[in-house]
């Protein structure tokens, strides 16, 4: 890559100057051609305001003509011929020199007007034409006739050549440009080269990899390696993460089997001395291994985005009396109080009533592991959004899990009271998860009291306003 940026960089270079040099050779040749028209211009139409006498017997020159010659005499041609009757005879001019056109209007324009010239220029000679009055005296009458010539001059265009100096210049600058390359090569491809190291190694299972940011670097490239190590340690995260959830679950199927194959042998055996508790007990493991698997799935179902929902408009404080039902045997059983206070009045949401259902029974689930005495169920109006609130006494979330506890790869099932029903860790996960892809959002505050406790706040918009202002004493 280094040497294809060389190459680019300087080939790009020499062609800015081959160009330049191109359009100052053009320039120059066009100066040359149009200095030259200029001169033989001017020296025609300073001939042009001589007058000459001519005798029967010659040309007599004053000392303002011997000037005008000598003036012409490093021209490379000098013609002059007639008008006749206001027809230049070009018998003895080159034709290829001269256009007739220019000739014949100078005929014309000459044969009573003053003097007039032209110029112009043919493949390498300039011309210049200018039609000349000569008085020619005449020996048997008195008196002299004027009469009128057209002198022709023309001169060599030379061409324009580039001096040393210019060369000079330009392999100077292509110099220049292959140092400049070489250094802005080497500061752009070192550090790319080692993002693809970095990035090799980390596909390759490496994630304690980094690129690093070299000081003076270009902000690209630093941005660049910034990104990959922030990529490189988000993977490292995601895999510890990744290898605590797996030991969580792990751990989630291997109790339950453990039991069930140790009450199943005793039955099998014959060794059980309560076959009835025995198989409560692996109705239970086996229960509890249902409910990790359909969990699972869900999460599973999330990632794919094949998650089924139904939405329509719906009174969430039904659902929360839904909720209350069919889990109120299971806080009984948990030696606990569950308290339900519904919103006054109707409170109309947009959802999947049973994603509502899910959501919501995982919370409560949730809070029957932690809490002391009892667990409260309700739901508020706050505004343009409907608040569904779950609410433990329990010891609460210390701060630094408090932002972890919505995560698919953390449980917290260690701090569960002894003898309450355990979970797969993954209720909160994909409470959060349901909720965003129904538009709610959830979160927790804790704690919410003197000796601690935890309440659950799932926020949603509300399709249709209740009429009831008075909410606030409620939430808090």
């Amino acid at each position: 890559m280094r040497q294809r940026l060389v190459l680019v960089i300087v080939g790009t270079v020499v062609v800015i100057t081959l160009v330049a040099g191109g359009g100052a050779w053009i320039l120059a040749r066009q100066s040359t051609r149009t200095g030259a028209i200029d001169q033989v211009l001017s020296s025609a139409r300073a001939f042009g305001k001589v007058t000459v006498e001519r005798t029967h017997d010659g040309v007599t020159l004053g000392k303002r003509e011997l000037a005008t010659i000598r003036a012409l005499a490093h021209l490379d041609g000098a013609h002059l011929v007639p008008v006749v009757d206001g027809a230049v005879e070009t018998s003895g001019l080159p034709k290829s020199v001269v256009p007739g056109a220019a000739l014949h209007r100078l005929g014309e324009s000459g044969a009573t007007g003053p003097s007039s010239a032209v110029a112009g220029s043919t493949g390498s000679e300039a011309w210049a034409a200018v039609s000349v009055p000569i008085q020619v005296a005449r020996r048997l009458a008195r008196g002299t006739a004027i009469r009128r010539y057209v002198l022709v001059l023309t001169r060599k265009i030379g061409s324009p050549t580039l001096s040393g100096d210019i060369w000079i210049l330009a392999g100077a600058v292509i110099a220049f440009a292959v140092i400049v390359s070489l250094a802005l090569s080497r500061r752009i491809t070192k550090p790319l080269r080692r993002a693809v190291s970095t990035t090799q190694k980390i596909a390759a299972g490496d994630l304690d990899a980094r690129v690093g940011t070299q000081p003076g670097g270009f902000p690209e490239l630093s941005s660049l390696a910034s990104s990959i190590d922030a990529m490189a340690e988000g993977l490292g995260r995601l895999r510890t993460a990744e290898r605590q959830f797996l030991l969580s679950v792990s751990h989630e199927l291997r109790t339950p089997l453990t039991s069930i194959r140790g009450y199943s042998e005793a039955l099998l055996d014959g060794t059980a001395a309560d076959v009835p508790h025995a198989a409560s007990v692996i109705g239970n493991e086996a229960r509890r291994l249902e409910r990790l698997v359909g969990d699972l799935l869900d999460l599973a179902k999330l990632d794919a985005r094949t998650f089924s929902f139904h939405f329509r408009t719906v009174d969430v404080s039904e659902v929360l009396a839904e909720v209350a039902e069919e889990l109120r045997p299971v806080v009984n059983n948990a030696g606990l109080v569950l308290t339900v206070y519904p919103a006054p009045g109707r409170l109309l949401a947009q959802v999947d009533p049973d994603r509502l259902d899910q959501v919501l029974a995982n919370l409560v689930e949730n809070a029957a592991k932690y809490a002391r005495s009892r667990i409260s169920l309700g739901s508020v109006e706050n505004g343009t959004e409907g608040l569904l609130i779950v609410e433990d006494d329990g010891p609460g979330i210390p701060p630094e899990e408090i932002g972890l506890i919505f995560t698919r790869h953390y449980s917290a099932d260690r701090h569960a009271r002894p003898g309450r029903p355990r979970g797969s860790g993954l209720g909160l996960a994909i409470a959060a998860e349901l909720s965003a892809a129904m538009g709610a959002t959830v979160r927790a505050e804790s704690p919410v009291g003197p000796n601690g406790g935890t309440r659950m706040l799932v926020r949603l918009p509300v399709s249709v306003p209740s009429q009831n202002p008075h909410i606030s004493n409620t939430e808090s």
